[in-house]
């Protein structure tokens, strides 16, 4: 099976063995070489370059994952290794012009968790999503570092340590680790397998892979060295701090970045350990509607302020975001209800396989939504009817959730006497509206997993709006950004220049923590990459950092330290390379062109 892109008479000797091999250490069924296969893996959010793919492989252990990435080191191709391909920004997928042939790795095929320290702590494999690891703690009365948001598609946990995701809870901070099991090139260009885990696994590396994959090895803590950080136990202190003139959290902030942890695929990661979190005895959620942004902007600084512990998290949604949602998110909204993540995960995989004969057949990409948006009136609402009805009612909307019984994220013991967590909360809110503008809703139960499946629908929502209205509309920016934590200026007012571009604005993001994700739908013939780099540029004005959460991918530059770090782990730039709009070229080369005039030059 050979690419279309790479026929039989364009391959050279090396990439003909280089296929040969995968096939047999692979098997036939894992190494893809059609582009009607490869379609799910090699495109993602943003467009897709596959004319350098030489195939897509799908290890299906640990042991033939490692064997894989030494014979492309052999035959000196790119690897491009992705765990779920749930990113915003592209930044596990293939993008413009590389000087080398390229073959990407997904990880699907090596799930499994093992649980450590009476299930305190985890290793979790490549392909283990948030989804598991709840399903797996659940039981045990705890869960694990995010339980929101993208787990409803399959994110994994791998991803979101390697890219330093966020997501919405404010007391636990960006996923990290400082203990995990990844393969590194050295400066010769060979592989060299690093067990950080604390755990004893043998001393070669297929010995120690398939010890690890089969769950041979010492659990009981007597035995565990633990003596690296497994979660972010400084994050509670940071984003309370705001005063600080610069922002709780952003991929380029250096104190985040640690051999797997924010290595966006410059690194091979097997396995990582992180800790897990007791779960809360009780939840409340409440839902707070306002026009007057300042109301908003107070309760986040005197909460912050305050004794009261920080809530599980506090979510913001513009009006905008909300009017689209309900009329564009219902179908998402029911099957976030009823499909468990890996349902969710193989219908998006179907999706792009069905956009990929859509094109080859020239039929009009947006035909899956236009179904799908047909067949949504048939649905329930997205939202309860009291919910729905506030949130169409008001502007800004806060949906905050407060527990008892639960620890916060920095150690076990410091919230075994929080059992007046909600009340607390409950009666700072009601004393906050009575003196500022909004209204305040208990939510019960059913009607708070409903707001939270609604804003995890929403940003699908808007990209679907785009879908269908794109030929009255120009192109679809997103930005991923992370204001300073004293900034009081939230609700932006574009810069004329900027809002004369600009068909409609949506806003949402994780309001504590001061990480927004804003969409601009730009006018027909806007200069979409101008209007960017303006943008960009009002944002330096502010002190903004970006990207916040979704890593640079190939949609923003990496700044000096980041730059360094992916240097630091691939010196051959053979892993991943591009991303952060970093050099492309083997030895992080600037082009070869470049390189040899400059021989030539001083020849």
């Amino acid at each position: 099976m050979l690419n279309a892109n790479h026929s039989s008479n364009s391959l050279n000797a090396s990439q003909a063995s280089l296929l040969a091999d995968l096939v047999a250490v692979a098997g036939t069924l894992n190494v893809m070489t059609k582009p009607s296969q490869q379609q799910s893996y090699v495109q993602g959010a943003i467009e897709a370059n596959t004319d350098n793919v030489l195939a897509v492989v799908t290890p299906d252990s640990l042991v033939v994952l490692w064997r894989v990435i030494n014979l492309c080191v052999a035959a000196d191709t790119i690897i491009i290794a992705q765990a779920a391909n749930t990113g915003l920004t592209g930044g596990s997928t293939p993008y413009g012009e590389y000087d080398r042939p390229l073959v990407v790795i997904s990880m699907q095929s090596l799930s499994g968790i093992h649980l450590l320290n009476e299930a305190k702590e985890l290793i979790a494999l490549p392909a283990a999503t948030l989804q598991q690891l709840e399903y797996t703690l659940a039981p045990l009365r705890r869960e694990p570092h995010s339980v929101l948001g993208s787990s409803c598609v399959g994110a994994s946990v791998i991803g979101g340590i390697c890219n330093s995701s966020g997501g919405m809870l404010v007391q636990r901070g960006p996923a990290y680790t400082e203990m995990a099991l990844f393969a590194k090139r050295n400066t010769s260009g060979q592989f060299e397998l690093i067990n950080h885990l604390g755990i004893d696994l043998g001393k070669h590396p297929e010995e120690m892979l398939e010890n690890l994959q089969s769950g041979r090895f010492e659990r009981d803590s007597d035995s565990l060295s633990n003596k690296k950080a497994c979660t972010n136990h400084h994050y509670q202190h940071k984003v309370r701090d705001c005063e600080a003139e610069t922002p709780a959290r952003f991929n380029n902030d250096p104190n985040g970045l640690y051999e797997a942890s924010g290595s966006a695929g410059k690194v091979i990661v097997f396995a990582v350990r992180v800790a897990t979190f007791a779960k809360p005895t009780q939840e409340q959620t409440f839902y707070i509607s306002t026009n007057d942004a300042d109301t908003l902007t107070t309760l986040r600084q005197q909460w912050l302020k305050s004794d009261l512990k920080l809530p599980v998290l506090a979510e913001y949604m513009h009006k905008d975001y909300n009017d689209i949602t309900m009329r564009y998110g219902r179908d998402t909204c029911l099957s976030m209800r009823k499909l468990p993540a890996s349902k969710i995960g193989g219908l998006y995989r179907l999706q792009t396989k069905i956009g990929y004969y859509l094109d080859k057949w020239r039929l009009p990409q947006t035909l899956p939504d236009r179904v799908l948006q047909m067949a949504s009136v048939f649905m329930p609402p997205s939202l309860p009817t009291p919910l729905a009805e506030q949130s169409q009612s008001y502007r800004y909307h806060l949906i905050i959730k407060v527990a008892n019984g639960c620890d916060n994220g920095i150690n076990e013991n410091s919230d075994k006497h929080d059992g007046n967590n909600i009340a607390a909360a409950q009666t700072f809110l009601q004393n906050h509206l009575q003196q500022h503008q909004g209204v305040l809703h208990l939510c019960t139960e059913k009607e708070a997993q409903a707001l939270l499946v609604f804003r995890s629908a929403a940003t699908a929502a808007m990209f679907r709006y785009h879908n269908l209205n794109h030929t009255q509309c120009g192109e679809l920016l997103s930005t991923d950004i992370a204001l300073p934590r004293n900034a009081t200026d939230w609700d932006e007012t574009l810069p004329h220049h900027l809002k004369e571009q600009v068909s409609k604005t949506f806003y949402l993001g994780h309001f504590f923590c001061h990480v927004l994700h804003q969409d601009y739908l730009l006018k027909p013939k806007t200069n979409a990459k101008q209007f960017k780099e303006d943008l960009l540029a009002f944002y330096n004005q502010r002190h903004i950092e970006y990207p916040a959460e979704h890593n640079v991918g190939h949609a923003y530059p990496a700044k000096t330290e980041l730059h360094y770090f992916y240097k630091k782990l691939d010196p051959t730039n053979s892993l991943n390379p591009g991303i952060g709009q970093t050099e492309k070229w083997k030895n992080w080369q600037s082009s070869p062109i470049k390189e040899k005039l400059n021989d030539e030059l001083h020849g």
